[in-house]
C-alpha cells in the first residue's frame, strides 16, 4: 500500500480479509484512497434506501474478483467489509495497485 499505516485498516479471518473503511458518498466518481491511516472510499450513489451500500459491495467485488459483504455499518459511514477467501497479502496487493493507478470501476 501506498500509506503502509493503513494496514491497521485490515485483519485476516479463515473467511477472507475484513478491511474497516470510511465511506464518502455521492462523489464525482468511485475510488479508493488512503488517507489518515484509513481506507476511504468514494462512491456515486447516495445513502439512501441501501444505495450506496449495493454500489460498495458490487464495485468492491469487480476490484477483487470475489464476493464482498458487508458486515457491519450498513447505516454508517464506518463499514467493516468481508472480502472472501483473499488474503491479507492479496487484499494489499490489489488495494495498492488500485489505488496508485488512480483506477475507476465502472458499473
Amino acid at each position: 500500500m501506498k500509506n503502509s499505516e493503513c494496514v491497521v485498516s485490515v485483519k485476516e479471518t479463515k473467511e477472507g480479509t475484513i478491511i474497516k473503511v470510511y465511506v464518502k458518498p455521492k462523489s464525482k466518481r468511485f475510488s479508493i484512497k488512503f488517507e489518515n491511516n484509513e481506507i476511504i472510499v468514494h462512491c456515486t450513489e447516495p445513502p439512501i434506501k441501501g444505495r450506496a451500500n449495493r454500489e460498495i459491495e458490487k464495485k468492491l467485488s469487480k476490484i477483487f474478483k470475489v464476493k464482498t459483504i458487508i458486515l457491519s455499518g450498513h447505516s454508517s459511514r464506518h463499514k467493516y467489509i468481508l472480502i472472501q477467501g483473499l488474503s491479507f497479502e492479496k487484499v494489499k496487493h490489489v488495494l495498492s495497485n488500485f489505488e496508485s493507478k488512480g483506477r475507476t470501476v465502472s458499473s
